[in-house]
């Protein structure tokens, strides 16, 4: 039988602090896969009512990392390689830009990025191993998204003024002729010393860090609308997306995905690559 795997869209109340909730199970008789996650900027708890979850970053053996029963995930600079066994039960929460911070009230950049990290150390109390005890002794995931809605929205936060700027960054970025820190910093009356800051803060990138990382998102996308047996010519992604060199281009491949060009195109046709769904200010 197959996976199971199901988006869910946030209650308006929580529309701008949760992107999704995205809920997978398999059954007894699934046969055991690894998928991969490409690199994102968001950050995820992952709750874990099934068998463990054996996860891994880049070229690392899936088993790097073992997931219980929550774990807090991103921002994911590497690609996430996580084992999906037979009697898998997982809901993950995957957050907007600045929501991580409205719940947790913890700058993103004093994250562990590179690991799997326990949400209830940031929070006063194990306040997400208390909703992980009250969602298992639901087997719907419905009902376990709306006690997520319900528990999350409850130690929510208003949104700082500070981060409002944040909102919808990217367009700033995905525009050449634009300088997006100076242009941020005009538009919220401060300096760019301050926006590269409030970057680091609530986003977890450098504006150059993000700037790096959403060209080599548009790269993937574009990769993966191939056809299997359609070549790459990939001096047209050089100049298209404005590399210097094949070694540039290399060099982004390692950085985020741990592999060459070439690598991660045979693990894309033998295996499948997943990226996470465009938020509701960013692609």
């Amino acid at each position: 039988m197959a996976q199971t795997g199901i988006h869910f869209q946030p209650p308006a109340a929580l529309s701008e602090v949760i992107k999704h909730f995205y809920y997978i199970r398999t059954p007894a008789d699934f046969e055991r896969t690894v998928q991969h996650l490409a690199p994102n900027f968001e950050v995820m708890i992952v709750f874990n009512f099934g068998v463990p979850l054996r996860l891994s970053f880049a070229q690392a053996p899936v088993g790097q990392f073992t997931l219980e029963q929550t774990g807090l995930l991103g921002p994911l600079r590497k690609m996430l390689n996580y084992e999906v066994l037979p009697d898998t039960d997982l809901l993950i929460a995957v957050f907007h830009l600045n929501g991580f911070y409205r719940l947790f009230q913890q700058p993103v950049d004093h994250l562990d990025d590179s690991v799997l990290n326990d949400p209830d150390i940031l929070l006063p109390e194990a306040c997400c191993h208390q909703l992980w005890q009250v969602m298992r002794k639901s087997s719907s995931p419905e009902e376990r998204v709306q006690m997520a809605h319900d528990y999350i929205g409850s130690f929510v936060q208003g949104p700082d003024t500070n981060n409002l700027s944040l909102q919808d960054v990217v367009h700033y970025f995905q525009d050449s002729t634009v300088a997006p820190v100076k242009a941020l910093a005009a538009d919220a009356g401060t300096s760019e010393r301050t926006i590269q800051l409030r970057f680091k803060k609530y986003v977890g990138y450098s504006p150059k860090e993000l700037l790096r990382f959403l060209r080599f998102k548009e790269v993937i996308q574009h990769l993966l609308q191939l056809s299997p047996a359609q070549d790459v010519d990939w001096f047209e992604y050089i100049h298209e997306f404005g590399y210097h060199d094949q070694s540039h281009l290399i060099k982004d491949f390692k950085q985020y995905l741990g592999t060459t060009p070439q690598q991660f195109i045979k693990k894309l046709r033998e295996q499948g690559f997943c990226v996470t769904r465009p938020g509701s200010h960013y692609s």
